[in-house]
């Protein structure tokens, strides 16, 4: 994923040297790992003091973290836990994403509205699943040409990554990042 901060377009240049500065590996992991999430924070939040010339990369970087947990929720699941079939999922991201639904009256409503429709819990998975891409998306979009982004979306986005960031092996993305790779 951290092939967005590609050397050759300069991007990655602090990366390189906290690994460089770092023989030990699992060190190495923990530097990146923090740069990362404080460049992500930063992001996020909009820090004004944030390093400006990576926003177009992290943009594209939390695209691919929101997406890889979308990817990963079980839809299914999430449905049979709203209808109260279930009472909870041991998936991570299904979790985070019916915790901010039952938190947040801009999802509610249309995803109670999308499982009430559904002839079945298939067909609710998916039209649940497809919004909130399309959410994400539209969200990633704004934050593209700087228009302001919905607060409930940057929320979900934020928790989602929360949860990517347990399941990177930073020492191998480190490793990633040393000449000898």
């Amino acid at each position: 994923m951290l092939t967005r901060l590609d050397p050759k377009e300069g991007r990655s240049n602090e990366i390189v040297e906290l690994v460089a500065s770092e023989p030990n590996q699992g060190a190495a992991g923990r530097l990146v790992e923090m740069w990362v999430k404080s460049a992500l924070s930063n992001w996020l939040i909009r820090f004004p003091g944030r390093n400006k010339q990576y926003d177009e990369s992290l943009l594209l970087f939390i695209w691919d973290l929101a997406g890889s947990a979308l990817a990963y929720a079980d839809w299914a699941g999430l449905v049979a836990v709203l209808m109260g079939e279930v009472q909870t999922s041991e998936n991570l991201f299904t979790m985070t994403i019916y915790r901010n639904i039952l938190n947040d009256g801009h999802f509610l409503q249309p995803v109670s509205k999308l499982v009430l429709e559904a002839s079945s819990l298939s067909a609710g998975a998916d039209s649940v699943k497809y919004w909130f891409e399309a959410q994400v998306n539209a969200w990633v979009d704004a934050s593209a040409i700087r228009q302001q982004r919905n607060l409930s979306i940057s929320e979900l986005v934020s928790g989602l990554i929360q949860n990517a960031y347990m399941l990177i092996n930073w020492e191998h993305v480190a490793r990633a990042f040393r000449p000898e790779y």
